[in-house]
C-alpha cells in the first residue's frame, strides 16, 4: 500500500510538472505583465527579444522591468503565433515559447553542440583540448552557456522572421587560444558565447542582415571573401565593456554593405541596369533569394 501511495505520488507530481512546462527548461510561475520586475521578467524579454520590431539601433533591454519595449516585442510574438496581441504574457504565450525551447534547455530549433568550439588540425594541442566545450574562454562556461542561449533565441526569430528557413551555425564559441589560433579579433565576442558566424538557406545575406536589423542584434558583421554573416549580442556582454556598442556594416555611396576591409560583403551585387545596390524586399515581403550555401570559420570578428 505505502509502494502505491508513493508510485501515486510521483505520477501527480510528474504530471504537473509537465503541465508547468519542459523539463530542464525554465517555468513562468505567473502572467506577466506592464509594470512587472524579476528575475522572470528578464527570462521572458531573453526569449521574446529578437521580436521587438523597431528598425535602426534602438536596444529593448534585457533587465527585468516591463516596460513599453518589452510589451512591444511580446505582441509582436503574439502576433505572429496567431495569439491575441495584449503585450501580456500569460499561459498560451508561455505554451508557445515552451514549445520552442528542448528538454536540455537549449531552443527547438538549435543545439548547444552547433556552438560548442570546433576542431580545427591547424591548431595545437592546447587550443584542440577545449573541442566540444564551452571552457578556455573569457568568461565562465555557466556565463558562456547563458550567452549562448540568448543567441539561440534571437537565432529562433529570426529563423521565424524568414519563413522557417535552417541556419547553419559554423561557429559559435571559441576559447582564447582556438581563437587566437584562426585569427580571430582579439576581443572578439565568440569568446563569450555571445556570437555565432552563420548561414541562413536560400535566401542571401544581405536579406538574412535586414532581418537581423529588426531582430535585436547588436553586431553584424559580414565577408567580403567569406559568404556567412557574423551576428552577436555585444551591448549584453556584460564581461566586456568596452565592446557594449552597436557594430553594424557601413555602406559605400551605392548602398552595398561594406566588410571591415572596406569591400562589399560577399554577394552585394549591382543590377543590370543601374550599377545601383541590389535593393531587397521588406521583412514583411519575405522574397527568396537563392544563393550557393559555403561553410567557413569565421575570421577576424
Amino acid at each position: 500500500m505505502f509502494l502505491r501511495r508513493i508510485g501515486v505520488v510521483v505520477t501527480v507530481v510528474a504530471f504537473i510538472c509537465a503541465l508547468a512546462g519542459p523539463a530542464s527548461a525554465y517555468s513562468f510561475r505567473r502572467a506577466l505583465r506592464p509594470g512587472d520586475t524579476g528575475s522572470d521578467v528578464k527570462i521572458l524579454q531573453v526569449r521574446v527579444a529578437g521580436w521587438y520590431p523597431k528598425g535602426g539601433q534602438t536596444e529593448m533591454g534585457v533587465d527585468g522591468a516591463f516596460g513599453h519595449a518589452t510589451a512591444t516585442a511580446v505582441r509582436a510574438f503574439q502576433r505572429f503565433y496567431g495569439l491575441k496581441p495584449d503585450g501580456i504574457a500569460g499561459p498560451s504565450t508561455f505554451a508557445v515559447i515552451y514549445g520552442l525551447e528542448d528538454d536540455n534547455g537549449s531552443t527547438i530549433h538549435f543545439d548547444w553542440n552547433e556552438f560548442v568550439q570546433k576542431k580545427n588540425s591547424r591548431c595545437s594541442a592546447k587550443a584542440n583540448a577545449y573541442a566540444g566545450t564551452f571552457r578556455g574562454g573569457m568568461a565562465s562556461p555557466l556565463r558562456v552557456k547563458k550567452n549562448v542561449k540568448r543567441m539561440m533565441w534571437r537565432l529562433e526569430a529570426l529563423r521565424a522572421k524568414a519563413g522557417g528557413k535552417s541556419v547553419a551555425i559554423n561557429s559559435g564559441f571559441r576559447s582564447a587560444p582556438y581563437n587566437n589560433c584562426i585569427g580571430g579579433a582579439g576581443a572578439s565576442q565568440h569568446m563569450y558565447g555571445t556570437a555565432a558566424d552563420n548561414k541562413m538557406a536560400e535566401v542571401s545575406n544581405r536579406f538574412e542582415r535586414d532581418l537581423a536589423r529588426r531582430s535585436q542584434l547588436y553586431g553584424i558583421g559580414c565577408y567580403s571573401s567569406l559568404s556567412h554573416n557574423h551576428f552577436d549580442i555585444r551591448i549584453e556582454n556584460k564581461d566586456l565593456p568596452s565592446s557594449q556598442s552597436w557594430w553594424w556594416p557601413e555602406k559605400d555611396d551605392k548602398g552595398h554593405d561594406l566588410a571591415e576591409d572596406g569591400k562589399p560583403c560577399w554577394g552585394e551585387t549591382s543590377t543590370k541596369s543601374g550599377g545601383s545596390a541590389m535593393l531587397l524586399p521588406s521583412v514583411d515581403q519575405l522574397s527568396i533569394f537563392v544563393s550557393t550555401p559555403e561553410w567557413y570559420e569565421g575570421l577576424g570578428d
